[in-house]
């Protein structure tokens, strides 16, 4: 694990030692930090900051729930792998949750806030090249983050974080997906014309390429074998 001090997180501000010590592990797991199969030593997380095993234990049980690891037999917590199914069902409720938030938010952004996410798609067109495919994953993030932000439903907004937050493990399966000739455009061409229907106040046209949106990295992916050996790297 890293050194925690000064540690920025996605998430809220922890109001407890055992929600630090899970945001901690949840973004070393996101990050490849942890490997798919390793075990989380709680003794040894514990001596790291300097508390007992109790709050590390509810910070794994806790992780343990969400997904991203599992208890085995011995009661050790080990991460869990990625899978190639996994990505497929994570894709899928992504869609999904995709479309019932711009159902629910697309009639009531102001122009402020549909500016921010026209910004947003604007700097995505400055990174549209395989030089850069990195930042414009992270900018492809941050226009669904910050849409989610306006959606009025607090547990959808949660359920959305969650998925997002799977999804994230699959750096290396997406880098793949994305470095795909054609791919790149494609998704900007939909960032496009998605940002034209939100504008427009087009609702069945916004959940028709949200969706759209999101198929997109498994069609990339249709190379099965060469996923997998991309997730076995991570």
């Amino acid at each position: 694990m890293q050194n925690k001090n000064n540690k920025k997180f996605k998430y809220p501000p922890p109001r407890t030692i055992s929600e630090f010590i899970y945001q901690n592990l949840k973004e070393d797991i996101m990050n490849n930090e942890f490997k798919a199969h390793q075990r989380i030593n709680e003794k040894e997380i514990s001596e790291i900051f300097h508390v007992s095993r109790t709050p590390v234990r509810e910070a794994v049980l806790r992780l343990a729930a969400e997904g991203f690891v599992k208890i085995d037999s011995y009661r050790r917590a080990v991460v869990k792998e990625l899978t190639f199914e996994e990505l497929s069902e994570i894709i899928q409720v992504l869609a999904v949750l995709d479309k019932l938030a711009i159902e629910l938010v697309i009639d009531n952004l102001s122009s402020n806030e549909i500016q921010k996410l026209e910004k947003i798609t604007n700097k995505m067109e400055n990174y549209c090249s395989q030089n850069s495919v990195e930042k414009f994953m992270d900018l492809n993030v941050s226009f669904h983050n910050e849409l989610w932000k306006y959606v009025p439903n607090k547990f959808l907004r949660e359920m959305l974080y969650q998925a997002r937050d799977h999804k994230e493990r699959y750096t290396y399966a997406r880098l793949y997906s994305y470095k795909k000739l054609g791919t790149l455009e494609k998704s900007m061409k939909q960032h496009r014309e998605l940002m034209k229907a939100i504008k427009e106040r087009d609702k069945e046209r916004s959940k028709e390429l949200i969706v759209k949106h999101r198929n997109l990295l498994l069609e990339s992916a249709k190379d099965k074998e060469k996923i997998k050996k991309y997730m076995m790297a991570e």
